[in-house]
């Protein structure tokens, strides 16, 4: 028995999946209300929600994590998702404005930001491309994806948009109402993408100050994630490498305690082309060497030593692509 929750609402839920009891945020939600707690749920506070279950059912164990995987989860409305999206960049505005200083908080609200606009606007764009595809089948959702959502935002209407994508103008048509609807949605989604695009940037270029060599070993993006995750640029630069190796892999860790094999890797270095295009017998072998690398690049950075440069950034790589050269074959199983 488990508690899931996000910012919406909070369920009970049994070995078996069955909901025992629910509590929803009430009806008066504000950007700023949900701000706020945004921010207590990014440092670790269960919800209001959460909380009153939590009296209710002692027993029951908290998941902060659970809502997400759980299939059954209603989906945000609309007007949730826009709320959402304001209330994340007014929780960004909140994180530099008061810690202007400490530029681990500044990274993990831009980071953690970007994180959750990157949530948002997968659901909408999903939505926009297929409600298009519902009125044009002819478009390839998958090749004009990106083109999608800008087309759609700013035609007159869905003939206008059809010539615009390069497809037949469909033979049934939404109402007046509809098309505003199906117009707002892509407008929602073109915002968030300018949204993401100003926070990632953002993020990039304050990475790039604050852990240069870090951010030239794992990209900009990657080394925010990594010290968002441990808490801070110290707590990071004191973390054995074989933690930093799995850091931010709390599925599989949670599996591995449930009986599964343990991680081989974190998805910050999964994303990383020399893990992720490894073979699957040495990426862990592979990951294992990076995290040393860098475990030693960010206490570099912390404790002023001199940067790495480009050059030692490419002897590393080649040293990781001789590892993963030294297995072609999987190792035979006796």
């Amino acid at each position: 028995m488990e508690i899931r929750f996000d910012w919406r609402m909070a369920r009970v839920v049994d070995q078996h999946g069955s909901v025992l009891d629910q509590m929803d945020w009430g009806p008066s939600r504000s950007p700023a209300a949900l701000a706020t707690r945004l921010a207590d749920l990014q440092s670790g506070r269960m919800s209001p929600e959460a909380r009153a279950l939590k009296d209710r059912f002692p027993d029951a164990e908290s998941n902060p994590l659970g809502a997400m995987s759980d299939p059954d989860w209603p989906e945000s409305t609309p007007d949730e998702q826009d709320l959402f999206s304001n209330a994340t960049v007014i929780l960004a505005r909140r994180g530099v404005a008061e810690s202007a200083a400490d530029k681990d908080r500044r990274l993990d609200m831009l980071s953690s930001s970007s994180v959750e606009l990157r949530a948002a606007w997968t659901t909408q764009e999903a939505r926009s491309v297929e409600w298009a595809g519902l009125f044009l089948p002819d478009l390839d959702l998958d090749g004009m994806r990106s083109e999608i959502p800008q087309a759609i935002s700013v035609a007159e209407g869905i003939d206008s948009a059809a010539e615009s994508l390069g497809v037949d103008v469909p033979k049934h048509k939404p109402s007046e109402a509809e098309w505003e609807a199906m117009k707002s949605q892509a407008r929602g989604v073109v915002e968030i993408s300018s949204r993401l695009e100003s926070n990632e940037e953002a993020t990039k270029q304050l990475a790039r100050e604050y852990i240069p060599t870090l951010s030239l070993l794992v990209g900009p993006l990657g080394a925010a994630r990594m010290v968002v995750l441990a808490g801070g640029r110290e707590r990071l630069a004191r973390m054995p490498s074989g933690s930093l190796q799995v850091l931010g892999a709390t599925g599989a860790m949670a599996a591995h305690r449930r009986g599964a094999p343990p991680p081989k890797h974190s998805p910050i270095l999964f994303s990383m082309p020399l893990v992720s295009r490894s073979p699957r017998w040495v990426r862990g072998k592979v990951s294992r060497f990076l995290a040393g690398k860098c475990s030693i690049a960010v206490r570099v950075d912390h404790f002023n030593g001199e940067p790495w440069d480009e050059e030692q950034i490419a002897e590393i790589h080649r040293e990781a692509e001789d590892i993963r050269d030294k297995f072609p074959k999987p190792p035979k199983r006796g």
